[in-house]
């Protein structure tokens, strides 16, 4: 039992050997999302319109108002109000009432260090009084296409309606990675602070694991970063990377340390390994999909030219639903006999949920029996033994031989199937295409006169 197993997983990894492919990222995250910026594309997402706390990645926020307000060489003063009013547990650069610092230098303190205290004082500078600049933070996230967070401190000190989602985060992230300055100071990894009024200069680190060369998460395609944490919120993180195909935001939310800086590794490889940024000749920017096994290039090629699919960030190697797999089989075949697939799907009672959940090859051999075997095609007898019938109920295994014999699904050399091995979206679009060949082969055969 145990040598038929390996020799059925040996398979499948042979048949899923691709130069690109690569299945989704395992996320440790509670959220997570990732977005190629320049086409405003979701690659990949988990929970991505859930609300979490952001925590000091609200500072990404905080310094696009404040750049876009304020001149960069404005002298800023640490408050006795920021000293009083910003909770004494707050990470801070060690700025004493009275130090003088530029609104550029600022933002380095806000960006690498996250220092609660120069946020306060910049918001101050801004706006006047804190829920003035609040206003101005939650406006400027809806014109950033952030529509479902609600932001009342420009530090994310933990604060129950202080909150967002990945989604807002990334698309924050885009507005303010999009300005050179702030993707350089949020990419610098040490930076020497000046007190404007001493000759004081305080060294600053980056908080961001990603770009420290010394940390094994050093990635050195990450452009941009920004940390976030307090106890309700977990680890987040927001960072962008530029690779030679593709400009890529991933967000974080929600984990435990050092996850966040594993997770957004994971994301930018996947994202980076998987898709690529095209210009088209008259202009626009699209991606290429290559979520798929080069045996399966041309069975995706056709489904795209002739309409099956659109071109979407789907991965080609997910497991695929019996509702999407009916759906593709009425796509690649004549509006004449969808009523005959439109029966296998019942839209009624638990029936509904079942069919929205992974299916497996047997069942997609079943959902094939049942809608080939009311056309008029010859007879088939059984010509190959299949070893692992005996893994399944007679009605599969009828079905399941009917497909291999056809040559729609197929065994490996050692005559497995794997009944209950999930169908791949990929495996899928190559069955749908033999699919289409009979139909239009046999199409003379077509539906019973009525």
């Amino acid at each position: 039992m145990q040598k038929k197993y390996l020799s059925f997983l040996l398979c499948f990894i042979i048949f899923s050997n691709s130069l690109f492919a690569s299945a989704l990222p395992d996320i440790s995250a509670d959220g997570a999302i990732l977005i190629e910026p320049k086409t405003n594309t979701i690659i990949y997402s988990k929970n991505m319109y859930q609300t979490f706390y952001p925590a000091s990645t609200t500072k990404i926020l905080t310094a696009l108002a404040v750049l876009q307000d304020l001149p960069t060489d404005m002298i800023i003063t640490k408050t006795q109000t920021a000293a009083d009013e910003v909770p004494a547990d707050s990470s801070q650069i060690g700025l004493k009432v009275g130090d003088q610092y530029t609104v550029l230098d600022g933002l380095y303190a806000v960006l690498m260090a996250s220092d609660n205290y120069v946020c306060y004082d910049l918001a101050l500078a801004d706006k006047g009084n804190i829920s003035t600049f609040a206003k101005r933070m939650n406006g400027l996230a809806i014109d950033s296409n952030a529509l479902f967070s609600h932001f009342i401190n420009p530090h994310g000190y933990h604060d129950p309606d202080h909150y967002t989602t990945p989604y807002d985060l990334s698309q924050i992230a885009k507005a303010a990675f999009d300005d050179p300055i702030l993707t350089k100071i949020a990419g610098t990894s040490s930076y020497n602070f000046k007190v404007a009024n001493s000759d004081v200069v305080i060294p600053l680190t980056h908080t961001s694991a990603l770009l420290d060369k010394n940390s094994p998460y050093y990635n050195s395609h990450v452009v941009a970063s920004k940390t976030g944490y307090h106890t309700p919120a977990g680890r987040t993180l927001v960072a962008k990377a530029v690779y030679d195909n593709i400009e890529l935001i991933g967000v974080v939310m929600r984990t435990d340390a050092p996850n966040q800086f594993e997770d957004m590794n994971k994301l930018f490889e996947y994202g980076a390994s998987n898709f690529t940024l095209s210009t088209h000749v008259k202009g626009f920017d699209y991606l290429t999909n290559h979520t798929y096994s080069n045996w399966a290039k041309p069975y995706v090629t056709q489904a795209l030219q002739e309409g099956w699919i659109t071109n979407t960030t789907h991965n080609y190697l997910s497991p695929i639903t019996k509702r999407e797999f009916v759906t593709l089989l009425k796509s690649a075949t004549p509006t004449s006999y969808n009523s005959l697939l439109e029966n296998i799907i019942q839209f009624n009672g638990s029936s509904i949920y079942k069919e929205n959940l992974k299916t497996t090859r047997g069942e997609a051999a079943k959902v094939l029996y049942q809608f080939l075997s009311q056309l008029d095609l010859a007879n088939i007898l059984p010509s190959k033994t299949i070893v692992d019938l005996d893994q399944t109920t007679d009605s599969y295994a009828k079905a399941i031989q009917f497909c291999v014999d056809i040559g729609i699904m197929s065994i490996n050399e050692n005559g497995y199937f794997g009944p209950n091995e999930p169908l791949s979206y990929e495996n899928a679009l190559c069955i749908v295409s033999k699919v289409n060949a009979i139909i239009n082969r046999y199409d003379s055969y077509g539906l019973p006169v009525s």
